[in-house]
């Protein structure tokens, strides 16, 4: 009873991503490794990981039951084998056990956001994203690095109630003074860090930035649904536009736009051209930089893009700047093996899910001195991807997304979560333009602003720095 009571713990306190719990998630898993005997070790690995994943994505259940149940399974095969290593660590290491613990978690997160089904919700040092002084050691190590900081902090309550079993033998204090370094000595960097970045923010010229909000429902579809959602987006502008003449930038969600501008401009679809020419001639009045997401057809493929507008330049006839997404999501957005695996890749095109081919330039676009670039939905929750934008000069973020399907706070607050590590990382602004919700911007420290309501149409309007 003892170990199914710290099996439930230990996912209940993982799937909670609660801020302050996250600083002792790790206690009651290390301790039930401990206690279970070698044969059940992979039982109770396979059972957390399958729980703990389900808890943490009831929202995936909305989207897609075989993809949650495909979720539970995997990280039920790599938590029995985690559940192994940390067996062996304790048993082996000894005395260095308090060290290595956190380290096969943190090594345990960062492989699991590699590869194909890479994904980073679940990250612990997410937890920790309103803690802006704590978190600017990501500038350096990352989100990982301040998992290992949560990781270490289990490790050491785990050594010093359960293994020393006192706070007053020499081993104890060590642990607990060489914790209270780390965090006291990470929170006074990322003081010095936001007192720096916010005078150097302070001095910069300022754009203003629109982004727009429409609350749609994405499993709408029809001419009369894209034709709603598009007057919508225009309503909403233009009322930000009055308010707010001197804008620069208008943003929109994710495919925020159905049809395919460039295919439908002329086509033969007399209502699609008909709110394709519509909508290309309102942009075409304005005189700030549009930001859309839409689809780019081009010979046989299809792309999940970001198109730039400047009006009176690259709008009647349509030529827009554009970025493709690179890190598409797989099975739903994506699945390359076809040819090795064709049962599977022809059930999930009858499950109707639209395959995407992915993009491979990480495109900087500029408005005037801003320079920026376009991660698309769950691509500003991968630290590689963003830096990838940022080494090619980018110096803001413009994210595109749509968690509008999920239906569920939950989710959209996970990936904000994601995105304010990537500026904190690269110290830089962003802005996000969502279908349903967390709509806001991020300062280059990390503190969000202008944040919209969720599930309502709305608009967040923020003054962004100019950096160079």
């Amino acid at each position: 009873m003892t170990a199914l009571f710290l099996l439930a713990l230990s996912a209940v306190l993982f799937a909670s991503q609660n801020s302050i719990a996250a600083w002792i998630m790790f206690v009651p898993l290390f301790l039930l490794v401990r206690r279970l005997p070698l044969r059940w070790l992979g039982l109770f690995g396979a059972v957390y990981g399958f729980v703990a994943y389900i808890l943490l994505l009831p929202w995936l259940f909305r989207f897609s039951p075989p993809a949650m149940l495909g979720v539970g399974v995997l990280y039920s095969a790599l938590w029995l084998v985690q559940f192994f290593v940390l067996k062996l660590v304790q048993e082996r290491a000894k005395g260095g056990a308090f060290l290595l613990q956190p380290l096969c978690v943190v090594l345990f997160e960062f492989i699991k956001t590699r590869g194909f089904f890479g994904f980073s919700y679940g990250v612990s040092g997410y937890t920790q994203y309103k803690n802006l002084p704590l978190i600017q050691i990501a500038s350096f190590c990352g989100v990982f690095g301040v998992s290992f900081l949560l990781a270490y902090c289990s490790s050491v309550v785990y050594e010093v109630c359960f293994v020393q079993k006192s706070v007053k033998n020499k081993k104890s204090v060590m642990l607990i003074c060489s914790l209270m370094f780390f965090v006291l000595g990470s929170s006074a960097y990322g003081a010095l860090r936001i007192h720096r970045l916010k005078a150097r923010d302070s001095l910069a010229k300022k754009i203003t930035v629109i982004a727009v909000q429409h609350d749609t429902d994405p499993w709408k579809g029809g001419i009369d649904a894209y034709e709603a959602d598009v007057e919508r987006l225009i309503t909403l502008t233009e009322d930000a536009l009055l308010k707010n003449p001197e804008a620069s930038l208008v943003v929109w969600p994710e495919t925020a736009v159905v049809p395919s501008i460039l295919k439908h401009y002329d086509g033969t679809d007399e209502r699609r051209r008909n709110l394709v020419r519509r909508l290309l001639s309102y942009i075409d009045e304005k005189d700030a930089v549009f930001v859309i997401g839409n689809q780019h057809v081009q010979g046989g493929s299809s792309y999940n893009s970001a198109f730039v507008f400047i009006p009176g330049n690259n709008v009647v006839p349509p030529a827009p700047e554009h970025y493709e997404k690179m890190h598409l999501i797989p099975l739903t957005e994506y699945f390359p093996y076809e040819a090795e695996l064709p049962a599977i890749y022809h059930a999930l095109e009858s499950a109707d899910t639209h395959f995407w081919t992915p993009g491979t330039k990480a495109a900087v676009f500029s408005a005037g001195d801003f320079r920026f670039s376009t991660p698309i939905c769950f691509e500003d929750s991968f630290g590689a991807d963003c830096r990838r934008f940022f080494n090619d000069g980018a110096r803001a973020f413009l994210n595109l997304s749509n968690d509008a399907w999920a239906k569920s706070r939950r989710c959209q607050v996970q990936h904000l979560q994601c995105a304010v590590f990537r500026s904190v990382e690269n110290a830089v602004p962003s802005v996000r333009s969502t279908a349903s919700g967390e709509t806001c911007a991020i300062t280059s420290w990390g503190r969000i602003e202008s944040r919209c309501l969720p599930f309502c149409p709305a608009v967040s309007v923020s003054r962004i720095p100019v950096l160079p």
